[in-house]
């Protein structure tokens, strides 16, 4: 008979019955390969040297989960991770149905080409030495924002990053519907010619050795401005200040 209760911990979990796991999961000792009618998990999980190559019915993991040396390609119809991710190093090329990463997310050196459906990441974002090269339907990285040593050259949807926004030796050409930058934003030795449609900068703001031609929409810098040669620039911003 087959039993009426679906919430169980890691030690009792069956793949064939159980709907949510409570609390965090480590399955390196376990040797399913496949999450099966699994829906939710509440706590943090750890994919790292495990058997789990599908993840079945997952939509939900409330924490946070690594996906390190683990033999996860695909993550199916999972489509929220409450806390961070951590895909470096990982075999994940295809991030499914996934939209919301409530915190971190580490993309360096991953199989992973695309955010497809992601709309949100709600910390630090980090692509440096990863394939990606389209951010897909991304608009919020809530944290800071490392592009330097990504293969991005255009941020798409993307409309806010709430701290820092690093740009310096990175491929970005066009910020593209870009308006809001929370904290410092560093466009040294970047290839950003055209601030398009950014207003705000809420921290300090760098454009020593910067290829930027005009401020654009640029409206508001909440720090100090470095601007080096950039006389042009530093002219423009005293004339828009002065208004």
């Amino acid at each position: 008979m087959a039993k009426s209760v679906v919430a169980f911990s890691l030690e009792e979990f069956d793949p064939t019955y159980t709907r949510v796991l409570v609390g965090d999961a480590n399955f390196r000792n376990f040797n399913f390969t496949n999450l099966g009618t699994l829906e939710v998990i509440t706590g943090n999980v750890d994919f790292e040297i495990s058997q789990v190559k599908s993840l079945g019915n997952l939509t939900t993991i409330a924490g946070g989960v690594d996906f390190r040396n683990s033999q996860v390609k695909s993550l199916g119809n999972l489509t929220t991770i409450g806390f961070g991710a951590y895909f470096k190093g990982s075999q994940v090329e295809n991030l499914g149905q996934l939209t919301t990463i409530g915190s971190y997310a580490n993309f360096g050196e991953s199989a992973i080409k695309s955010l497809g459906n992601l709309t949100t990441i709600g910390g630090t974002a980090e692509f440096g030495y990863s394939q990606i090269t389209d951010l897909g339907n991304l608009t919020t990285i809530g944290g800071y924002a490392y592009f330097n040593n990504s293969q991005i050259t255009d941020l798409g949807n993307l409309t806010t990053i709430g701290r820092n926004a690093y740009f310096r030796n990175s491929q970005v050409r066009s910020l593209g519907n870009l308006t809001t930058i929370g904290g410092t934003a560093d466009f040294g030795d970047s290839e950003i010619m055209d601030l398009r449609n950014l207003e705000t900068i809420g921290g300090y703001a760098d454009f020593r050795n910067s290829q930027v031609k005009s401020l654009g929409q640029l409206t508001t810098i909440g720090g100090s401005v470095y601007f080096g040669n950039r006389t042009d620039l530093e002219a423009e911003w005293e004339k828009r200040k002065n208004k």
